[in-house]
This record gives structure tokens, C-alpha cells and sequence, in this order.
């Protein structure tokens, strides 16, 4: 069972008074540092927590390589999608309240998707594609969008017409209000009939407006008062304040641009506020979010979320008949939750490991893990009482270091009993 403390802070102990390996831990380090000096990545904080204890946090490398600035421990990080399980658990907080239910349609909330159509292509009699609309046959859910088989995209896929609309309407500009995003939204089709498929998309971005039309609070300041600040993420933000941009993470220059892998300004608060994609953050504030986890809603006197609802959340919630574009199969491999040949699922806010078997990846039944576009991933494991995180931010080569935390992140577990207390 987890170990519950009351600190007001994760504590610090030598990796082998929690059954891991220093060696281990050294070696993983040292992989990291081949790959800056190959020019890979410009550098990475690495952080392993065990039985509520940092057995490893490692600042490797440059927090800016073009200024020649070493990172740090407490580097604040673009986190991208690692936003989804923290606004995932907003949305079930309310639930809790009953202001809510994961059964509900989303159109008790935004009216503007009461309605929708849904595209299938089709190739007309000139042997030219063509979009036809059809009406969606069921509603769109909170658990779909929470479990990405809403039907909605991102628009990533510029073969696909759906797609191409969100293109064309610029669905994904920084330049509006989530307000504004979600009208534009919901007035293009589907790309998937809801409940049938998983297409990872602007599921959890909505959701976070549904948070701001329920609580009356911008989805920031509603996760500030209601999970950050509580759990003490007191560097878990949309943006940075002009104080702490000095500890910002800078992508390194791409050589086929000559501009920077990341082009994102951090320093201003954001006009729209992304539930999918928008916070920053660092190692040990989103440590403290994962600890919440493995301990089943609180920390440090703080309870969240109930333990049925963490249980809730950390269960797979794709239905056996569910749909998985060929595409996310080729893309991302065993990094994303696909067919059952490799045991995963997806809950409420991140993948769900269903089988010890099948995935080439190293982990246990039942751990949960995300990754952020940007080039950061993290690992929950409540058997080994174990949290993974490596932050970077080198967006081309994400997969690679997620499968590299887990391939040298489980091999610093020693041969003990260590995780089990």
C-alpha cells in the first residue's frame, strides 16, 4: 500500500533505502548525457520517487543550449498533454460535488454541440474525395471526451478532410478565448461517430471550458484554488510570471529551420487557457500530483479526489468494439494506447497498463502513464509505489525517451521487496 506522510514536501533519500539501484540510476544519467553531447536534446530533469521518498532528481545538460545555461533541478517545463490528467481530475472533483455526471451529454453544458453532424469521406464520380455529413447517432459524453472517443481530432492528419477543416478554421490559434475555440469547434463535424473510436484531440480542452461554464472560474484560476495550490504546485502554471522566466527550458535550434523546436512564449498569460496542453510545470510539482495518485486522492492532509474516484479514473474505460485509426498505430506505437496486442486501455486522463504481457515496454498491470508533445513523460506504478519522470523538451524525438524512462527506469528496481511496505 502506499505510504502516507505528512510532509510538506517529497523527501530525499539514497536510491537503496527504497529498493532501487544507484548504478542503475547512474547509468541512465549517463545514456542522457551521450545523447546531449550527440546534440539529441539539449537536457532533461530525470525523476524517480519511491515509497513517497525522491530516490533519484537529476538535472542533465542545458536548460538553454543556445545560451549555454546548465539545466536545473527546479527547471520549469512546457508539460503539454501532461495538462490532461490535472484537468481530468478537476472534472471529477466535480462530479463528487454533483455538479456533474460522467454520463452526462456535453451539450447539457455547451449547448453549441447539441447538434453535431459527422464527415465521412466519400469519392465522388470525378474520383475526387468529398465530404459527406451525417448525423451523430448518439451524444457526445464527459466520459468520451475523457477517454478521447468523442470523434473529435486535433486536426494533425492533413490527409484527412476533417482535419483539413480544423486547418482551415485555425482550430488550434492561441489567438482566442476557449470560449471562441469551442464555438468554432462545434460548428465543424465530427471525424468518428461518438463512443466507436479513439482519436486522441481536443477531447480535454473542452472539458476544461465545461470546468469554467460550472464553476464560474477561468480554468486557471479554478485548478490554482482547487489542486495546485493544495498540493503546493506553486510552479504549475498556464504560462510563467515575468520571475521566473530566468528558469524556463529552451528547445535547441532544428537544424533543417534554423529556428528553435519549440517557439512558444511563456512569459505572458495565455489567452486561451488549454485543459489539453497548456500548463508549465516541474519535476517535483508534478511529482507531487502523481504521489496524489498512488496515494488515492491525497497528500499532505489534502484529499482531492475520494479513493473510488481515483479508482475510477485509473481503470481502462475503452469499450472491447472500440475503433483505432491506422494512423495513431503507425505513429506511436506502443507509446499509445492501441489494439489489445499491446495490453493497453485508456481512463480518465491517461493510458492504462492491462496485461503484463504483449507491450514491449517494461512496467507492471495497472501503471498509468502520459506524455506531453514537447518532449516530457511521466509513469505512475501502484504496484512498485513508483513515480518516473523525464522532462525535456525536444518535441521530435518524444517516444524515444518515453520508452528509454521505462526501459533504464525499471531497471533500477533492485531485487527486494522494497516497493511493497
Amino acid at each position: 500500500m502506499p505510504i502516507f506522510q505528512d510532509e510538506s514536501s517529497l523527501s530525499s533519500v539514497v536510491p537503496e533505502e527504497v529498493g532501487m539501484s544507484s548504478d542503475k540510476a547512474s547509468l541512465l544519467v549517463k545514456e542522457l548525457n551521450i545523447r546531449i553531447n550527440q546534440g539529441h536534446l539539449p537536457g532533461a530533469v530525470l525523476m524517480a520517487v519511491r515509497n513517497h521518498k525522491i530516490a533519484v532528481h537529476e538535472a542533465i545538460g542545458y536548460r538553454d543550449r543556445i545560451a549555454n545555461l546548465p539545466m536545473q533541478k527546479d527547471t520549469i517545463f512546457r508539460i503539454a498533454s501532461m495538462t490532461k490528467p490535472i484537468v481530468s481530475v478537476g472534472v471529477l472533483m466535480l462530479a463528487e460535488q454533483g455538479k456533474l455526471s460522467l454520463e452526462d451529454p456535453l451539450a447539457n453544458y455547451l449547448p453549441e454541440f447539441e447538434n453535431m453532424q459527422v464527415g465521412v469521406e466519400k469519392t465522388n464520380a470525378e474520383g475526387k474525395r468529398e465530404l459527406s455529413l451525417v448525423p451523430s447517432r448518439k451524444k457526445i459524453t464527459l466520459q468520451d471526451l475523457m477517454r478521447h472517443t468523442s470523434g473529435l481530432t486535433y486536426g494533425w492528419d492533413k490527409n484527412a478532410l476533417v482535419d483539413q477543416l480544423y486547418d482551415k478554421h485555425q482550430i488550434l490559434s492561441i489567438d482566442q478565448t476557449l470560449d471562441e475555440q469551442m464555438k468554432k469547434l462545434a460548428a465543424l463535424p465530427l471525424k468518428h461517430q461518438p463512443g466507436t473510436t479513439w482519436e486522441y484531440g481536443l477531447s480535454t480542452d473542452v472539458l476544461g471550458r465545461v470546468i469554467e461554464v460550472i464553476s464560474g472560474d477561468s480554468l486557471d484560476v479554478f485548478l490554482k484554488k482547487n489542486i495546485l495550490n493544495p498540493l503546493e504546485m506553486f510552479d504549475t502554471d498556464f504560462g510563467v510570471t515575468p520571475d521566473k522566466l530566468n528558469r524556463m527550458a529552451e528547445a535547441q535550434i532544428n537544424p533543417e529551420t534554423g529556428q528553435r523546436y519549440i517557439n512558444v512564449a511563456s512569459g505572458v498569460k495565455p489567452k486561451k487557457f488549454s485543459g489539453g496542453g497548456g500548463l508549465t510545470s516541474t519535476a517535483l510539482d508534478f511529482a507531487k500530483f502523481c504521489q496524489m495518485i498512488l496515494n488515492k486522492g491525497e497528500l499532505n492532509g489534502q484529499v482531492i479526489l475520494s479513493r473510488k474516484s481515483i479508482e475510477l479514473m485509473t481503470a481502462n474505460h475503452l469499450p472491447d468494439t472500440t475503433i483505432y485509426p491506422a494512423a495513431n498505430l503507425f505513429e506511436w506505437g506502443s507509446a499509445m494506447p492501441l489494439p489489445a496486442h499491446f495490453g493497453t486501455g485508456f481512463g480518465l486522463g491517461f493510458k492504462v497498463r492491462l496485461e503484463a504481457g504483449k507491450n514491449p515496454s517494461s512496467g507492471s498491470v495497472g501503471d498509468l502513464t502520459w506524455m506531453g508533445i514537447w518532449g516530457t513523460s511521466f509513469v505512475i506504478d501502484p504496484k512498485e509505489n513508483l513515480i518516473l519522470i523525464l522532462l525535456t523538451q525536444q518535441p521530435n524525438r518524444l517516444t524515444e525517451y518515453h520508452r528509454l524512462l521505462r526501459q533504464m527506469g525499471y531497471a533500477m528496481l533492485q531485487h527486494s521487496t522494497q516497493g511493497n511496505l
